[in-house]
């Protein structure tokens, strides 16, 4: 009867759990009734609450923060913004429980109105706060000083101008006006997700461990692997935060077009994802998909095979240093934390990125001189084959 019935006010805190770890009666279950918001369990709760608040009632849920920005989550957020309202937001980030020490989740409080309101919604930004007392002291502070600088009054429609419409509330007008305008990165460089060999533990292996005459350093294409007795080719398996050049430690077995690696697929069971042709081998600029602090990219040479953990670009070497440049600059690092502050930097939110190609070749040369220092330390030391001297030697 509790159930069957709507109120004025419907307040929780729902548990967390992905849809990959529900049951499979669940996961069929909650998929049926919640696609929109079946990704994980806390936002099944958040579209039920919906249904059990009344049609001028509020709905208040302390979920994660994942819902706000993912891609999985696009059509949940889509659904909210047109049907329903933020009316306020505390953005808590980590730390917000002190029963639960470190960096564990990130959390987010909101009040969802049942209704489309033309209001614009209240948001209190405490993410950069560092314990439970801290962000409840900010949130007192700025509900009596909105001027303090972490309290926000945003529009939801404006949330639209932002590919895949993330609850980007701290977003000024101007930056929704690049997106709605500019180029994006994908106009200049085409990015695309690496290869997936099922089994890297059979397929990858850092340079050191195989003999050097095995190795294919600089294969310029497709056709010349095929045509080659070599059997290990340069790997970009993203690593360590590291911008402009480096990271270059890996190897996989790609000999005559990968032929083990795809042919094997389907009879090992792996799951596997190749590349296109014209994506292998070529000058590229590539980063990795996740990091624990901000998105590093760096260029690499013709010669490397990329793998889905470090996705990458390609295209002149011109506009590669010009997507280069932009992509390490502090404007793309703003841009990346409204779009993935959970620094997981797929594909799409990369490629989505307004930029513009410089007139001068100011940028280019920077970006080069950039790379070109990086190169000489990264080849300083023995992690590198080109590695030939310690410069202190």
């Amino acid at each position: 009867e509790p159930l069957s019935c709507r109120y004025d006010v419907v307040v929780a805190n729902p548990p967390y759990m992905g849809s990959s770890s529900l049951g499979k009666w669940m996961g069929t279950w909650v998929k049926k009734h919640y696609p929109e918001a079946y990704r994980d369990l806390c936002t099944g709760f958040i579209d039920r609450g919906f249904a059990l608040s009344a049609a001028d009632g509020y709905s208040a849920m302390v979920t994660m923060q994942s819902w706000m920005f993912l891609g999985s989550f696009e059509k949940l957020r889509g659904k909210i913004l047109r049907n329903h309202s933020i009316s306020s937001m505390a953005h808590l980030g980590t730390r917000a429980f002190g029963a639960i020490a470190g960096e564990v989740v990130s959390t987010t409080v909101t009040v969802f109105a049942n209704v489309k309101s033309e209001v614009k919604g209240a948001y209190f930004r405490l993410v950069d706060m560092g314990s439970e007392a801290e962000k409840q002291a900010g949130l007192l502070e700025a509900l009596a000083d909105p001027d303090c600088g972490w309290f926000y009054r945003a529009d939801a429609d404006g949330f639209g101008a932002i590919p895949g419409s993330p609850i980007a509330y701290w977003a000024s007008l101007a930056t929704r006006k690049a997106y709605a305008k500019m180029p994006t990165v994908e106009d200049v460089a085409r990015p695309h997700i690496g290869i997936q060999t099922g089994d890297n533990e059979r397929f990858l292996r850092l340079w050191w461990e195989i003999a050097l005459g095995r190795m294919y350093l600089d294969c310029p294409d497709a056709r010349a692997s095929q045509c080659s007795d070599k059997k290990w080719y340069p790997c970009n398996k993203g690593g360590d935060f590291r911008r402009w050049y480096g990271n270059q430690e890996y190897v996989v077995d790609w000999q005559n077009d990968g032929r083990i690696i795809v042919g094997d697929a389907e009879k090992d069971g792996r799951r596997f994802m190749n590349l296109p042709d014209n994506y292998k081998f070529c000058e590229s600029v590539a980063w990795s998909m996740l990091s624990s602090s901000r998105a590093a990219f760096r260029f690499f040479p013709q010669g490397f095979i990329f793998e889905h953990a470090a996705s990458a670009m390609i295209g002149s070497r011109s506009q590669l240093l010009q997507v280069l440049a932009f992509c390490n600059s502090e404007i793309s690092r703003h841009l990346l934390s409204l779009v993935s502050p959970t620094l997981n930097f797929n594909v799409n939110c990369i490629a989505q990125l307004p930029m513009t190609i410089s007139s001068s070749d100011h940028v280019e040369r920077l970006s080069r001189e950039n790379v070109y220092e990086t190169k000489t330390d990264w080849n300083s030391f023995e992690c590198s084959w080109d590695f030939k001297r310690h410069p202190l030697v």
